[in-house]
Parts: C-alpha cells; sequence; structure tokens
C-alpha cells in the first residue's frame, strides 16, 4: 500500500507541472473577454487593447501595424512629458515635450539624437522681433564731465553720451505671441534667451547749417551691458559732416544709424545711444520728428 501511494505522488509531481506548461503554451489572457483571440485582450468602455502573437499593441484597433498601434476610433494622441535626462541617457530616438511659456510657441517637441536634445518647432524656429519709432524729443545724458548734467533733457546735448528714450512701440513679440522684452521708456531691449540678435537704429536731427568747424561728427551707437550693468561691448558707427555746408539755405539733417549682429546671453541688455560733435547753425539739435518718427526708428530681430 505505501509503494502505490508513492508511485501515485510521483506521478502526480510529474503530470501536474506538464498540464501547466501546456496551458501557459496555448492560454491567452482576457480581461472582461470570454474568448480571447490574441495573446492578450483587454475590454474597456471605448474598446479593446490587445497585444498580438507578434508583440504588437493595438490601442482600440483589432490589428496593430506597429509596435504601438493608436489610429483606432478619433483619440489616438499620445501624451508626452519632459524630462531631465540628458539626450545620452535618454538614448537616441528619445521624444519629449517642452512647455515654454517663455517661447512664443509656448512649447514645442524634442528628440534625442544620442548626444543631444533637437528642437522641433511647427511654425519654424521661435524669433524674438521688436520694432519702434522716436516722435518725442527725450534723451537721457548718462555721461558727462560734469556730474549735474546728468538726466533727462530734450534732444541731443551736444559732446554728452545721451540714451534715446521714450519710444513709441510698434511691435514686441516672440513668433508671434506679444511680449515685453523691450522697455519702449528707456529703450532698453533685454535678450529672452542666449542667441545673434539683428539690432539696427537710425535718428535725424531737424535740418540745420553746419558752420565752420573741426571734427563735425555724429555717432550711433549699440550698447550691450550684462544682467549685473556691465558694459560688456560697444558699437560705433561715425558719420562725418563737412566743416561748412555754406550760407543759408544749405541745411544738413545730421544723424546717424548703427546696424550690427550682436551676440547677447540670456538677461543681456542692448540698448541705442548717441554721442555728436557738430558746429549747429544756432542751437538746434531737436529730433526731426516728422513722418510719425520717419526718420528715428529701431528694429531688433532674433537671428
Amino acid at each position: 500500500m505505501m509503494a502505490q501511494q508513492y508511485k501515485i505522488k510521483n506521478l502526480v509531481k510529474v503530470i501536474v507541472p506538464l498540464l501547466f506548461w501546456a496551458a501557459q503554451t496555448n492560454a491567452q489572457i482576457g480581461l472582461g473577454v470570454a474568448d480571447p483571440v490574441n495573446p492578450v485582450e483587454i475590454k474597456t468602455d471605448a474598446g479593446k487593447v490587445i497585444v498580438d502573437k507578434a508583440g504588437r499593441v493595438g490601442v482600440l484597433i483589432a490589428n496593430p501595424k506597429v509596435a504601438v498601434d493608436l489610429r483606432g476610433g478619433t483619440n489616438g494622441a499620445v501624451a508626452l512629458g519632459n524630462t531631465d535626462k540628458t539626450a545620452a541617457q535618454a538614448g537616441a530616438g528619445a521624444l519629449r515635450y517642452v512647455a515654454s511659456p517663455a517661447i512664443g510657441v509656448k512649447g514645442y517637441l524634442e528628440f534625442s539624437d544620442g548626444t543631444n536634445w533637437v528642437s522641433f518647432f511647427p511654425k519654424g524656429k521661435p524669433r524674438i522681433v521688436v520694432m519702434a519709432s522716436k516722435t518725442t524729443q527725450d534723451t537721457y545724458v548718462f555721461e558727462s564731465a560734469s556730474p549735474t548734467e546728468i538726466g533727462t533733457k530734450s534732444g541731443i546735448v551736444q559732446r554728452r553720451s545721451s540714451y534715446l528714450t521714450n519710444w513709441t512701440e510698434k511691435l514686441d513679440s516672440d513668433s508671434g505671441v506679444p511680449t515685453n522684452n523691450f522697455n519702449p521708456a528707456t529703450g532698453e531691449f533685454i535678450a529672452p534667451r542666449t542667441g545673434v540678435y539683428f539690432a539696427t537704429f537710425t535718428f535725424a536731427l531737424q535740418s540745420s547749417q553746419v558752420n565752420t568747424g573741426s571734427n563735425n561728427q555724429t555717432e550711433a551707437i549699440w550698447e550691450v551691458r550684462n544682467p549685473a550693468g556691465t558694459i560688456t561691448q560697444r558699437v560705433k558707427t561715425n558719420n562725418g559732416y563737412a566743416s561748412d555746408t555754406g550760407a543759408s539755405p544749405n541745411a544738413v539733417p545730421v544723424g546717424s544709424a548703427c546696424t550690427v549682429s550682436v551676440y547677447l546671453n540670456k538677461g543681456d541688455k542692448l540698448r541705442p545711444f548717441t554721442w555728436i560733435t557738430v558746429a549747429f547753425d544756432g542751437t538746434t539739435s531737436q529730433f526731426d520728428v516728422s513722418g510719425s518718427g520717419a526718420y528715428n526708428s529701431l528694429t531688433i530681430v532674433e537671428q
């Protein structure tokens, strides 16, 4: 009797694993599905989620064509989040969504090439555009041999460094979205991100005779300061004038213009100013604001 029981126990030990193995090799898993056809089928209120025999995942679609197929129905979107992993850590082919309220497109996708995150902007690269004109006489003397001269002035003061202030803003945009990178009251632009910026400004004074004098010239200058306020760069354009334009009515509109492509770090400040030394007929140094500031304009475009 004992020997028979021993044989039965050993037989059970052999048969049960075989049955379990057979069940594993032939079974399908169905959640809410009575007779699943695919290895895995899950019933949802919207439809089925399946894993077919090739290992493809289909969401609300019976015959997935790729590894993950979401093209069933009308809500086949896929959601991507951000990650703080480097492109190398995430690996080539990884995707992430970058939410960026500071950029006009408001958000964009990036993919990893294994080394860098490469941005994809559906409406093109985000681009800052600023346009303004000057229709006031306001300037601000900020460099002078006499400290008492520092402050707000009307028109251009001879042989003094003067910021052009109180501009009329036409546009301050980041990829079509209004921003406030430009301060029209001070004429100062603050770079919201590091890059190369094309900047140009022009100014012209009311026409006047330039009388005999030496070193008649005007300078239009772009100044760059870092976030701490330290001057890091100045780019000048120098316009010279004849020592004498002759008797009336030989008046000329003294002015200048400066155009640059300048590299700015995020937070750097870009601002136009002037310095002139011209022997005018009389004391005329007022801006020519005719034509709604057509002679006095400013444009900044991110490259």
